[in-house]
């Protein structure tokens, strides 16, 4: 390969196409009757953005997160691994559904499965 691969947020569309991708998978997410009521009473927007803030920033060097700890955020809110799961189904169907590669998703999904114990308070011993 003479060129070397455009980093994962321009894969994904930059800061731009990331926001719509967001802005579709929260369209899921609050579908979601599993996953809906950790939504409620939630700011929307601000969440949003923080959130398009968040993908940008494990996907690019050039983007800091500024957003409030994971871990104390998600703290005491009894989210599971299979929610997170449910989570990031949405995530990766709203990623396709804007022609994001496979291979960019892989990459995305695996930078994200190491939040996971942030947001469910868990720990993964199985490796």
């Amino acid at each position: 390969m003479s060129e070397a691969e455009p980093d994962l947020l321009t894969q994904l569309g930059g800061t731009e196409g990331l926001r719509r991708v967001v802005d579709e998978m929260y369209v899921r997410v609050l579908a979601d009757k599993d996953l809906s009521h950790f939504f409620e009473g939630v700011e929307m927007d601000t969440l949003v953005r923080m959130q398009t803030e968040f993908m940008a920033s494990i996907t690019s060097g050039d983007i800091a997160y500024t957003g409030a700890d994971l871990t104390r955020v998600h703290k005491g809110r009894g989210i599971t691994r299979q929610h997170f799961s449910q989570f990031v189904g949405h995530f990766t169907s709203a990623l396709q559904s804007h022609g994001v590669t496979p291979h960019a998703v892989d990459q995305v999904l695996g930078k994200l499965a190491m939040y996971s114990d942030k947001i469910t308070g868990t720990t993964n011993v199985d490796g």
